[in-house]
């Protein structure tokens, strides 16, 4: 059933009063001319006239009241980000001091402040884990992080953690201690990782990232791990239970490393094992691909646990943009602090945010470049894959508020809309009242 708006009975009367003031001026006009025009003719022409323009509020405007909410509707509909000078100073120096806190605080995997809270804070957690799961250390090992990790790997044993290529009668090569865990999808700490560990245990086999071959499945290696249930459900669950397990093994390195050991790959990174495109030279003036400079990178110590320290310093831009764009709000534009305070859908706050995080970039990469002398492994080892990560979902985010301003000014010119409406039908009230 279609529905109708109800008649405006100030529009009507409006409409009235137009229909007189028309016929009172045909009137005017034909007895200047010297005609005599009776009522029934009066009545016909405003009518005719009347349905070919009806009454409208602008009818009842000044041309200097029509001008100006023309003006103010062409502000609305061409209204940009409204940053000024010192908004963008001001994030941009967020940015570089967050991204001096990276370089003097994170640097490169193993050094720095952060870093070394970052490997306490997973060697804490493992501990804690496997004391959950009835770790009984010998006097003396209490607090001994390897001790625990030996633990994990006896309870949470999986078929497809070979760590040499003689352990696969090399059908993948260059596969070591130190770099199994990037060749290994299973033991990446994501879906990917949990769907590759599943299968593997359910299917015996193992899989392998190849620099050459690409994905590469090992079969026969899953002896002795049988998984336990009696339903597919119940294996299924087990299967994870195995794959976490072994993935708290693994996160904070060996049971047998000696150093700091290699943790778990960073998560959604296994894409760079399948980069086999480029050309980096080594020290050795041999080409090298994307996938080759990326293992080892992680070899040198960008794991899980550097990936947690390098948040640090983008969390803290984060904050300081946030804590700048409230204050300046209220400090020089005058605001009250419950209008001061950052909103999730501001575009000023948001273009901050991009420009801090751009800042920071900027000085990673500046250090990256600087402490690497052309040593592609040292230069990715040293940026800060975060603040990238971040900086490029601040791009997609500042591209859709491009696609959204028209809908978001057009909605700002509605509400000017109503406002207008509203004082219209407001002095319409006090005329014909």
């Amino acid at each position: 059933m279609v529905s109708y708006p109800k008649p405006d009975p100030y529009l009507e009367r409006l409409r009235t009063i137009q229909a007189e003031t028309m016929g009172i001026d045909a009137r005017l006009s034909a007895l200047e001319l010297g005609y005599t025009l009776d009522v029934k003719t009066v009545d016909e022409y405003v009518e005719a006239h009347i349905a070919q323009r009806p009454a409208r509020y602008e009818d009842f405007l000044t041309k200097a009241e029509i001008k100006a909410i023309a003006v103010n509707y062409n502000e609305v509909l061409n209204k940009g980000i409204e940053c000024d000078t010192l908004d963008y100073a001001l994030a941009a120096t967020c940015g570089i001091v967050s991204g001096l806190m990276d370089a003097l605080l994170v640097s490169t995997p193993g050094e720095g402040v952060i870093n070394e809270a970052s490997d306490n804070l997973f060697d804490g957690m493992v501990k804690t884990f496997a004391r959950k799961m009835d770790w009984r250390p010998h006097e003396g090992n209490e607090n001994n992080v390897r001790s625990a990790i030996g633990f994990l790997e006896r309870k949470f044993k999986v078929g497809y953690d070979q760590a040499k290529s003689t352990d696969i009668d090399y059908v993948v090569e260059h596969i070591t201690p130190k770099n199994h865990h990037a060749k290994s999808p299973a033991h990446y700490p994501d879906l990917i990782g949990l769907i590759a560990s599943i299968a593997n245990q359910f299917t015996e086999t193992s899989t392998f990232f190849d620099s050459n071959k690409g994905i590469v499945f090992v079969s026969d290696t899953g002896k002795g791990t049988k998984l336990r249930g009696d339903t597919i459900s119940a294996k299924v669950f087990a299967g994870f239970v195995n794959w976490l397990g072994h993935c708290m093994s693994d996160v904070a390195g060996s049971s047998g490393s000696q150093s700091r050991g290699q943790g778990l790959p960073l998560p959604f990174t296994e894409f760079f094992q399948l980069c086999n495109f480029g050309k980096f030279p080594n020290e050795k003036g041999q080409w090298q691909s994307l996938a080759q400079v990326m293992t080892q990178v992680y070899e040198q110590g960008y794991d899980l646990r550097h990936g947690v320290a390098t948040t640090v310093p983008v969390v803290v831009n984060d904050l300081l943009v946030r804590a700048v764009y409230t204050v300046k709000r209220h400090f020089v534009d005058g605001l009250g602090w419950s209008e001061c305070l950052p909103k999730g859908d501001s575009p000023e706050m948001q273009r901050m945010i991009t420009v801090g995080i751009g800042s920071m970039c900027l000085v990673d990469l500046g250090h990256a470049a600087v402490t690497s002398w052309g040593n592609w492994v040292k230069f990715f080892s040293g940026l800060n894959i975060t603040a990238w990560a971040r900086f490029g979902l601040q791009g997609a985010r500042e591209l859709q508020q491009i696609a959204e301003r028209d809908t978001r000014n057009l909605l700002a010119i509605n509400d000017n809309i109503s406002h207008e409406w509203e004082s219209l039908l407001e002095r319409s009230r006090l005329l014909l009242s």
